[in-house]
């Protein structure tokens, strides 16, 4: 009785392929993947049974995933989404929808550790980091970002002139919380009690003259 089970290649248990009906199947591989010209896991032109070669890439150039050498799928976008063009295919422009391009910069130059592209650093040629505002907290338009004032905690304005008095009281702040009055409960004092006199009883005032 024949047995007509079949693995994943073709091959039943006694190596024979079920569409050619010898040791080996239409590529020329065998039930263990050896080519029967070259007497390896390659074949003539470099490519195993399952059609990569030694790089992990097929016929096309594409790997198991669906991208090339160069990390572009048949589509060709790469893995973030991004064409040789820079374009973002959902956005369809050169920013993708968290607003950073193919390198990985916004269009401000910083990336999402907030170092500019072109320093290294935190702060761009300018002098101002990702928010948009320098070492010393004021933004391009001069307003500081605490007091959201032209003058910072100390009273200087983005030139280092003074222009104000510092700010001791934060709650005095643009925008600032004031800081929560402490409640002070009410001690309601209590009435103290007197000490009652007891009612006399009738006729206790004449026995009490006789004592």
């Amino acid at each position: 009785m024949k047995n007509h089970n079949y693995e994943k290649y073709g091959f039943d248990w006694r190596g024979i392929n079920k569409d050619t009906g010898t040791m080996y199947d239409l590529k020329g591989f065998d039930k263990n993947g050896i080519h029967k010209k070259t007497k390896h896991k390659y074949d003539l032109d470099g490519y195993n049974r399952d059609g990569f070669d030694i790089s992990g890439f097929d016929r096309e150039g594409f790997d198991l995933v669906g991208f090339d050498k160069e990390g572009y799928n048949r589509e060709g976008f790469n893995r973030k989404g991004f064409n040789r063009s820079g374009i973002h295919k959902d956005t369809n422009n050169r920013y993708n929808s968290e607003g950073y391009d193919c390198f990985g910069y916004n269009q401000d130059g910083f990336d999402k550790k907030g170092l500019h592209k072109e320093t290294n650093a935190k702060f761009d040629p300018e002098g101002y980091n990702k928010e948009g505002y320098d070492s010393r907290g004021f933004n391009r338009n001069g307003i500081h970002q605490i007091t959201w004032d032209v003058f910072d905690l100390l009273g200087m304005d983005k030139d280092g002139n003074k222009i104000a008095p510092p700010i001791e009281d934060l709650s005095k702040i643009v925008g600032a919380k004031p800081p929560k009055k402490k409640q002070t409960k009410l001690i309601t004092l209590k009435p103290k009690k007197t000490k009652k006199t007891p009612i006399r009883k009738r006729g206790q005032e004449v026995i009490e003259k006789f004592i």
